[in-house]
């Protein structure tokens, strides 16, 4: 998050648009969106990186949440988490030789990540989310009647 803040990647106002762009730009690497629909039970979000492109495939849900399964996967992306299949090179090559076995294993690693690696990516897409908060673009109808008294009680109930 540090490297995030000093190199100047999280804009302001923060969309989540013109922070994957600063992270491409850094990176160097193109980053695709893909929504998908949401399955109960089943993850939420999913990290390809291909030898070109990352891919992060979301569920389909509300947005905010939509934005912190992006940002969810951006951790997994950044802290180079890799996850485990068990499966070596040589079953790779046997089993699909007009593969590459790195790349084999990249796609079968998405949804072997240990529990450190889940909890890691998932501070970091809290972490940003309550970083960026108070610098979201004010293109929302103000709030009224009871859902802000909620709103309100929310606020302080989490707040310092």
């Amino acid at each position: 998050m540090r490297d995030l803040v000093e190199a100047g990647d999280l804009p302001d106002p923060f969309t989540l648009d013109e922070f994957l762009a600063k992270l491409e730009a850094r990176r160097g690497r193109r980053i695709v969106l893909r929504s998908s629909q949401y399955v109960p039970g089943r993850a939420c979000g999913m990290w390809l990186q291909l030898s070109e492109v990352d891919v992060i495939v979301y569920a389909r849900t509300a947005p905010l949440h939509e934005e912190h399964i992006v940002l969810h996967e951006v951790g997994h992306m950044l802290c180079r988490h890799r996850g485990e299949t068990g499966i070596g090179d040589d079953i790779t090559r046997l089993l699909m030789p007009d593969l590459d076995p790195a790349m084999v294993r990249r796609l079968f690693n998405r949804g072997s990540y240990s529990d450190t690696e889940e909890q890691e990516a998932e501070l970091f897409a809290t972490l940003l989310l309550e970083r960026v908060a108070d610098r979201r673009p004010a293109d929302a109808a103000p709030l009224d009647g009871e859902l802000a008294q909620q709103m309100d009680r929310l606020r302080s109930t989490f707040s310092e």
